[in-house]
């Protein structure tokens, strides 16, 4: 233990800190539960952050550094990489870890010409942004990360085929949850959305984005005969007007509810009785996860990791092929069947405090930091 005496400095960099988005939320959480008398830990972002943002950095004892960089390959891009190499040697930081791709091109660089530091590149969804150019750059930069963390077995899969890294070099850790449901708001309830108490509701919580596919889950909320059932979509973007166009043409309009959580997610999925997930691309999903805390039942389709947390027929339905119809008559069999709903949605629960707790991401996260540390 004598090489640990000192603690272990961690610098992490992503392009923004936003919050209620789910890598800002892991590592925000990540950030304040790790053992403070253990490590010490910086946050570099390429755009300023916001005020809320760096005061919970600055109660969790992060020290904070914004790089202010809008194009890397500019003057100001090569200004903040001498700026951070010189930050990374002058402080003796032990551990780079980069998030999304900008920060990962001006991280990786930065620790491989800072030296004396070990560089871990995350993943943590399919790489539906992945272009044939910027593979071909990915695969040469990541010849300089010594680590690559991810967040599902999925996932480790499309990076080590995709961008071709030696699986011994990935390690998995799934998300941990640190806030469980608790006492709902009572302001969010079914009569606040105008919704029968006699009604079941079918939801999503989503980003209104395309790759979520929310135009998928709007046209099997249509083809599902039950009249006397209600769709709540809760998430932002820039697709809402599209989504309730298309509900309009579905004549589903009257019974779409979108809406979006101002704090607490788990007020809103309190109202669902079966919580769908229509996404093309998915890495380890948070909204799964959260469904399952909630005791819900959730029906998804069988992309990335989804298959990691809901087991088939047990805590949910995976949806092979990406089929629609076969959604919806899983739907359908789950508003039917209340029994079925209840026992599927107790074993959710019980599956999701014990495999996605924050407390043992936590404990996986620091596991690792020590074993490549100690490797410097």
């Amino acid at each position: 233990m004598a090489g640990f005496m000192r603690k272990i400095k961690v610098l992490y960099i992503i392009d923004n800190l936003i919050k209620g988005a789910g890598t800002e939320n892991q590592l925000l959480g990540l950030i304040t539960h790790l053992d403070k008398s253990e490590f010490f830990c910086t946050m570099v972002t390429l755009q300023p952050l916001n005020i809320e943002i760096r005061s919970l950095l600055g109660e969790s004892g992060c020290d904070y550094l914004c790089l202010d960089v809008n194009k890397l390959l500019s003057l100001n891009g090569l200004k903040a990489m001498m700026r951070l190499r010189k930050y990374i040697r002058n402080n003796r930081i032990d551990i780079v870890q980069t998030f999304f791709i900008d920060a990962n091109i001006i991280g990786v660089m930065t620790a491989f010409l800072a030296g004396h530091c070990r560089c871990v590149v995350s993943r943590r969804d399919l790489g539906y942004w992945y272009t044939p150019r910027l593979l071909f750059y990915l695969r040469r930069l990541n010849r300089l990360a010594d680590y690559f963390l991810v967040n599902a077995e999925a996932v480790k899969k499309v990076v080590s085929k995709t961008e071709r890294v030696k699986p011994e070099k990935i390690k998995v850790i799934y998300n941990g949850v640190f806030k469980l449901p608790g006492e709902v708001n009572p302001n969010i309830n079914r009569r606040a959305f105008n919704i029968p108490a006699e009604a079941s509701v079918v939801g999503i919580v989503a980003n209104l984005r395309p790759v979520k596919r929310l135009d998928v889950f709007i046209r099997m909320a249509a083809s599902l005969p039950n009249q006397n059932v209600y769709f709540m979509i809760i998430g932002k973007g820039d697709e809402r007007d599209n989504l309730l166009n298309l509900a309009r043409e579905m004549k589903l309009d009257s019974r779409l509810i979108i809406t979006h959580s101002a704090e607490n997610i788990y007020d809103y999925i309190s109202l669902f009785d079966i919580g769908v997930l229509t996404s093309d691309s998915e890495g380890l999903s948070n909204t799964l996860i959260e469904y399952q805390l909630c005791g819900i039942p959730a029906v998804a389709f069988e992309v990335g990791g989804n298959g990691e947390i809901i087991v088939d027929g047990q805590t949910g339905f995976l949806i092979a092929e990406k089929d629609p119809l076969v959604m919806a008559e899983r739907i359908s069999l789950l508003l039917n069947d209340r029994p079925l709903r209840d026992e599927m949605g107790r074993a959710a629960a019980a599956s999701a405090k014990t495999r996605f707790a924050g407390d043992k991401m936590i404990k996986d996260t620091c596991d690792f930091y020590k074993s490549i540390a100690g490797s410097n």
